[in-house]
């Protein structure tokens, strides 16, 4: 199975929504987003003496999600996780993963910073 990788570029001018968004992500660097993102592939190198290609896709459209939206988002990526998967139903440790990042987005108080646990949340204990 090929590995994929993306290129560090984003698309130019209208094509990339999250230029509309630049300071506030300097605001809060750690609060969770949701974005739409369109895509192909940009090339395919084959390592022949480890029988392995990795693919670099590349990025054409990025939008952000609205927030009334976000409900309807994490629908489509529980269930195109679930078909990637061939899981109908998810392991409780990543249904958690997946509700807390999307309850992050509706929250951002309640983001955590990764590299320093328990200092997250509104009360300044960990994020719920």
């Amino acid at each position: 199975m090929a590995d994929v990788k993306g290129t560090a570029l984003l698309p130019k001018g209208d094509k990339n929504g999250l230029s509309a968004i630049a300071d506030e992500l300097l605001k809060e660097p750690l609060r969770l987003r949701a974005a739409l993102v369109v895509f192909d592939c940009k090339r395919g190198v084959e390592d022949y003496d480890l029988s392995d290609t990795v693919v670099t896709v590349r990025v054409r459209r990025v939008e952000l999600v609205l927030a009334q939206d976000l409900g309807a988002v994490e629908q489509m990526i529980r269930r195109a996780l679930e078909f990637r998967s061939g899981q109908p139903t998810l392991e409780l440790e990543l249904e958690d993963e997946i509700r807390k990042a999307f309850e992050a987005m509706k929250d951002p108080e309640s983001v955590e910073d990764p590299d320093e646990p328990g200092k997250g949340g509104k009360d300044g204990g960990p994020a719920q």
